[in-house]
C-alpha cells in the first residue's frame, strides 16, 4: 500500500515543480529587470525650422496672424528679428521654432498686442486731444511695447489725467519736453502770412529764408520787455528768437510750430 501511494505522488510532485518554475512574463514596455522599472519613451523631436525671417520680415506678421498668435509686432536689433508675443507659451515657441531657423530670431513676452496699441493711439485722434491738450505727437514704441506721447512740460499737468481716462496708464510712455535755455532758431521775420497764421524766417547766417513758423493757441509770444503779445503784433524785419513746438517738417523752407517767440531788441 505504501509503495502504491509513493508512485502515485511522483507525477504530482513533478507537476508542482513545473508550475513553480514558470514565472510571470514581463509586461510589455518593461525592461525585464528584477525591479521591473518602465523605461521612458523618447519624445519626438520638433523639426527645426529653416526659414530665415530676416529675408522677409513682413511675412512674419502674416505667419503669426495665420496661426492666431497674438503679437506686439516685430523689430530688428543686433542682427536678430525680435518677435513680440502676448502670452508667450511653450506651444507658441514650438510653432515658431518649426518655421524659423534657430539663431535668426528671439521671442519676447509682452503685454499689449499691436492692435491694442494702435486702437489706443486712434483714440487720441478721435477725441482731438492733440489740439485740446497741446500734444506734439504720438507713436508706437515696439521695443518697449508702449504708446509714446510727446508734449511740452507746460501741458503735462492737464494732459495726463485726460489721457489716462481713455488709455491704460501702463500702456503709455511719456516724452515730456522742457523748454531749452537756448532758442532753436534766431533770425529775422521776412514775411508775415496772415492767411496762414505763420511767419517766414531768415535764420542768422543763411542766405535764403529757412523756416516757416506757424502759431496755435498754445504758442507763447513776448516782446523785448518780456511782456506777452499776440500774433498781430509781429512785423517784417523784427529780430526774433524761436523755439520749436514738436517735430519739424524738412521741406524747403522747413515748417515748424512755434512753442515760444521772443522779439529781440535791436540793441542786442
Amino acid at each position: 500500500m505504501n509503495r502504491y501511494i509513493s508512485l502515485f505522488c511522483i507525477p504530482l510532485m513533478l507537476a508542482s515543480l513545473l508550475i513553480a518554475g514558470c514565472g510571470a512574463r514581463p509586461e510589455a514596455g518593461t525592461s525585464g529587470n528584477d525591479d521591473h522599472t518602465i523605461q521612458p519613451k523618447l519624445q519626438e523631436e520638433i523639426p527645426a525650422g529653416t526659414t530665415n525671417p530676416l529675408t522677409a520680415p513682413g511675412q512674419v506678421r502674416a505667419f503669426l496672424e495665420s496661426k492666431d498668435i497674438p503679437h506686439g509686432d516685430i523689430y530688428l536689433q543686433d542682427g536678430l528679428l525680435y518677435i513680440n508675443v502676448v502670452g508667450l507659451t511653450e506651444e507658441i515657441e514650438h510653432i515658431i521654432a518649426e518655421k524659423y531657423a534657430a539663431g535668426t530670431y528671439q521671442t519676447v513676452d509682452v503685454t499689449y498686442t499691436l492692435k491694442e496699441l494702435e486702437a489706443a493711439q486712434q483714440q487720441l485722434f478721435d477725441q482731438k486731444l492733440y489740439q485740446k491738450l497741446n500734444m506734439y505727437s504720438s507713436g508706437i514704441d515696439v521695443i518697449k511695447n508702449k504708446l509714446t506721447i510727446s508734449m511740452p512740460d507746460t501741458s503735462e499737468a492737464e494732459a495726463k489725467p485726460e489721457i489716462e481716462k481713455l488709455i491704460d496708464p501702463d500702456m503709455i510712455s511719456y516724452d515730456i519736453q522742457p523748454l531749452s535755455a537756448k532758442p532753436d532758431v534766431v533770425g529775422t521775420i521776412v514775411e508775415v502770412d496772415t492767411t496762414g497764421n505763420r511767419i517766414l524766417i531768415l535764420a542768422d547766417g543763411e542766405e535764403e529764408p529757412s523756416y516757416y513758423f506757424s502759431f496755435s493757441e498754445h504758442s507763447e509770444l513776448f516782446d523785448e520787455a518780456g511782456e506777452p503779445i499776440v500774433y498781430g503784433d509781429l512785423k517784417e524785419k523784427q529780430k526774433v528768437r524761436l523755439w520749436f513746438g514738436g517735430a519739424v517738417a524738412t521741406s524747403l523752407p522747413a515748417q515748424a510750430m512755434a512753442r515760444r517767440l521772443e522779439i529781440v531788441s535791436q540793441g542786442k
